[in-house]
C-alpha cells in the first residue's frame, strides 16, 4: 500500500512538473511599435433572403453590415481598453444557403470574418504581471 501511495505521488509530481517549469514570454517591442498589439475579431451573421429579390444587391447589404460592425469595432475598443486602434487587416467570407425545408428556414446569406486591429491598450491594463 505504501509503495502504490509513493508510485502515485511520483507520478502526480512529475505530471505537474511542466507546470512549474513554464516560462512568461513578453515579446520585446520592435522599433515603431510604441507598446502596440495586436486584437483579432471574428464575426458571422446570417441574414435572412428575399428569393423575388437580386441576390447580388442583397449579398451587398449583407456585406455592408458586417463592414459597419468591423468599422464599429475599433470605436469599441477605444472605448473600453485601449487608447488607439487602428484596423490593419481584414477578411470576409459569404455563403448563401437555401434552407427552405418543406417552407421552413427560408434561404440565408451568411457572413463570416475576421478583424486584426493595432491597438495600444490604456496604461492602466498593459502592466504585466510579475
Amino acid at each position: 500500500m505504501y509503495f502504490k501511495g509513493l508510485i502515485l505521488a511520483v507520478f502526480l509530481f512529475g505530471a505537474a512538473l511542466p507546470a512549474f517549469a513554464q516560462d512568461q514570454y513578453i515579446r520585446p517591442p520592435r522599433p515603431g511599435d510604441n507598446g502596440a498589439a495586436m486584437i483579432q475579431s471574428s464575426f458571422s451573421m446570417s441574414l435572412p433572403v428575399k428569393d423575388d429579390e437580386d441576390a447580388a444587391a442583397q449579398q451587398q447589404v449583407a456585406l455592408r453590415s458586417f463592414y459597419k460592425v468591423a468599422a464599429g469595432s475599433c470605436a469599441m475598443v477605444v472605448e473600453t481598453v485601449a487608447d488607439t486602434c487602428e484596423i490593419i487587416g481584414m477578411t470576409t467570407n459569404v455563403n448563401g444557403r437555401n434552407r427552405n425545408f418543406d417552407g421552413y428556414n427560408g434561404s440565408q446569406i451568411t457572413v463570416t470574418g475576421q478583424i486584426t486591429m493595432k491597438v495600444k491598450f490604456k496604461v492602466g491594463l498593459s502592466k504585466t504581471a510579475q
